[in-house]
C-alpha cells in the first residue's frame, strides 16, 4: 500500500477545512438555534484524532472563548466503553479554539456516540458509524494493459468509496515523488449496479492511461514507470460523504459535521511487455 497523491487527498482536506473554519464577526446563536458546534473527522489510519467544539452562545472574542463550558465524551456503542476527551486550546486570530483529542484506535464498522454537555446539563449528541476496512482485491494481476481489471472492496456496510486511478512519476527524470498523475473521480456505493455489500470498479489500464495522459501518443507501458497502475481511494462511513458533498456548509445552520473515513492506495502489477498488434 502507498499513500495517496496530493491532488487526490484534497478531498479529505475539503472535509477538514470545516474543522478549522471560524468567523469572529458574527453574533452568538441562541438556544433555539444550537448549543455547540461540532466539527471533526475520525481517520482510521491515524493514532490521534481531533474534534473541534465551539460554544455557539458566547461572543466570538478572545475573552469569551478562552474557556469552554463543555465535557466531551465518546462512547463505543458496541462495547459500552466511554472515554472522556481531553481538550487542547489554541489561539486563532482573535479567538480561542478548543480541540478535543481521541488518542485511541478507531475501530472499523463500529457505532460511536459523541456527547458534548455543559455544566447546566444541556447536551448535544452525534452518532456515527465508521466504515468497514476490508483488504482491497484486484484481479487479474500481471496481465497486459488491454486486459480489464476488477477492483473490489467487500464487505461494505452502506458506506461510500471515492476512487481514482493514478500513475506515479518517473523518478529517473527527476520528478518530485508527490507529483502523481490522476484520472477522474468515481463515486461508488453498494447497490449502484453492484452486488449487495460490495463495490466493483472495472477498468482497462490502457484506457485509464489515455485519460490520465491525453494526447501522449504513447502506449500504456510507457507510463507505468514502476510496473504498476495504482487505485487510490477514500472510504467514508455511512452517510458521511453525502453530508459533506451535498449539504452546503452554513455557519448558522451547519453545526454538526462529524464522520469517519480512511484512505489508501493499491498498486496493481501490470505486464508491460509489448502486445501485438495493439502496442506494435
Amino acid at each position: 500500500m502507498k499513500k495517496l497523491g496530493s491532488r487526490f487527498i484534497a478531498l479529505v482536506f475539503c472535509c477538514w477545512a470545516l474543522i478549522y473554519s471560524c468567523d469572529n464577526s458574527i453574533d452568538p446563536l441562541d438556544k433555539e438555534t444550537g448549543i455547540y458546534a461540532i466539527y471533526g473527522v475520525f481517520d482510521l489510519n491515524e493514532p490521534t484524532n481531533f474534534i473541534r467544539i465551539r460554544d455557539m452562545n458566547v461572543p466570538f472574542t478572545a475573552e469569551a472563548t478562552r474557556e469552554i463550558d463543555a465535557d466531551v465524551t465518546l462512547e463505543n456503542l458496541q462495547t459500552g466503553s466511554i472515554l472522556m476527551l481531553e481538550s487542547e486550546r489554541q489561539q486563532y486570530e482573535d479567538i480561542y479554539v478548543h480541540n478535543f483529542m481521541y488518542i485511541n484506535e478507531v475501530i472499523p464498522d463500529t457505532e460511536y456516540q459523541l456527547t458534548v454537555e455543559g455544566s447546566d446539563g444541556a447536551a448535544v449528541n452525534i452518532t456515527i458509524t465508521t466504515p468497514t476496512m476490508p483488504a482491497p482485491q484486484a484481479n487479474p494481476l500481471n496481465q497486459n494493459c488491454h486486459v480489464p481489471i476488477d477492483f473490489e472492496l467487500s464487505p461494505l456496510n452502506g458506506s461510500t468509496v471515492v476512487l481514482r486511478v493514478g500513475l506515479p512519476p518517473d523518478y529517473e527524470e527527476g520528478e518530485d515523488e508527490d507529483d502523481w498523475s490522476w484520472g477522474r473521480q468515481h463515486v461508488l456505493k453498494p447497490g449502484d449496479d453492484q452486488s449487495p455489500g460490495k463495490i466493483i470498479f472495472t477498468f482497462i489500464p490502457h484506457e485509464q492511461v489515455n485519460q490520465i495522459v491525453p494526447f501522449s501518443n504513447q502506449n500504456c507501458w510507457d507510463h507505468l514507470h514502476d510496473g504498476n497502475i495504482h487505485v487510490s481511494y477514500i472510504h467514508y462511513g455511512p452517510g458521511f460523504y453525502e453530508r459533506i458533498s451535498e449539504e452546503p456548509f452554513d455557519i448558522f445552520g451547519s453545526t454538526q459535521r462529524l464522520g469517519a473515513l480512511y484512505y489508501d492506495t493499491l498498486a496493481i502489477p501490470i505486464d508491460t511487455s509489448r502486445v501485438c498488434p495493439q502496442d506494435c
